[in-house]
């Protein structure tokens, strides 16, 4: 076979895949953005970017989706991470119970285990019940930013700890024992070995939970209420309740450049790392 002929061929695997995703990737998004311009009606304008940039309340669920994100996505590292070094380095049956574990809550819907949380921080759940035994006062978790998070945390942190621990498992163990052999304790072997080599896994992880965390739906309008409003529920509103399609395609556009522009920044920092 000639090397014009394993291109050809290597199109012709690929061309289904292209098409594909052409067809029911690209294609919606470049009618979103047709939509939110207004170019299906054929006057092109800007004027529901201006709304958003030009009102207040917009910029404030604007930022507080990111903020939601990027705590979820921190919170998950700083647990996952762990978890992912004990997954890495356990054995037999007890690797295979931690990544059961570490698993199960994604073999649940995301509407029952959502509800499941719900019934943990209600005012009448499992956190306030034991509250009451200790003699201390109920608190008012549900509906709030905080029992978001956690919702958001269980069920995105195997995304976080698989990617991890993929990077782990597959560092050489002679690159810590010679650590170890120059006389470095266990910390110092971490901070300066073990994390180095892992943080490609690390970022990996992070990207992958900010973009599932920042496009989360159901979790966000079951527990929460008009304090905690976030992007993707207000798309749903607004096409929904006002049908306003032009400007709900236009609040998608404004998540997807948040996206975009944070997978942007992931790759320039990475640069920057390896130069």
């Amino acid at each position: 076979m000639t090397r014009g002929d394993g291109t050809r061929l290597g199109a012709l695997l690929v061309a289904p895949a292209v098409a594909f995703l052409s067809a029911f990737f690209v294609g919606p998004l470049l009618l979103a953005l047709a939509e939110s311009l207004g170019l299906s009606r054929g006057a092109a304008s800007a004027a529901h970017y201006g709304r958003i940039l030009g009102d207040s309340y917009y910029l404030e669920v604007t930022r507080d989706t990111v903020m939601l994100a990027a705590a979820v996505t921190g919170a998950t590292l700083v647990v996952g991470y762990p978890y992912a070094l004990i997954l890495a380095r356990a054995r037999g049956t007890a690797k295979a119970a931690l990544l059961f574990l570490l698993v199960a809550p994604l073999l649940v819907t995301v509407v029952v285990r959502t509800f499941g949380w719900m019934i943990v921080f209600g005012r009448r759940g499992l956190i306030n019940a034991v509250l009451g035994a200790l003699g201390l006062p109920a608190l008012d978790i549900l509906n709030s930013w905080t029992a978001i998070a956690v919702a958001l945390v269980h069920v995105l942190l195997p995304f976080m700890v698989l990617s991890i621990a993929s990077t782990l498992e597959s560092l050489d163990p002679a690159f810590e024992e010679a650590a170890a052999t120059l006389g470095a304790p266990p910390w110092r072997q971490f901070l300066h070995v073990v994390a180095p080599l892992s943080r490609d896994g690390a970022v990996a992880g992070s990207i992958l939970v900010f973009a599932l965390a920042i496009g989360s739906f159901v979790t966000v309008m079951v527990m929460g209420d008009n304090r905690t409003m976030v992007l993707p529920l207000l798309v749903y509103q607004q096409l929904t309740v006002a049908s306003d399609w032009p400007f709900a395609a236009a609040l998608g556009m404004v998540l997807l450049a948040i996206v975009l522009a944070v997978f942007w920044l992931q790759a320039r920092i990475a640069r920057r790392a390896a130069a």
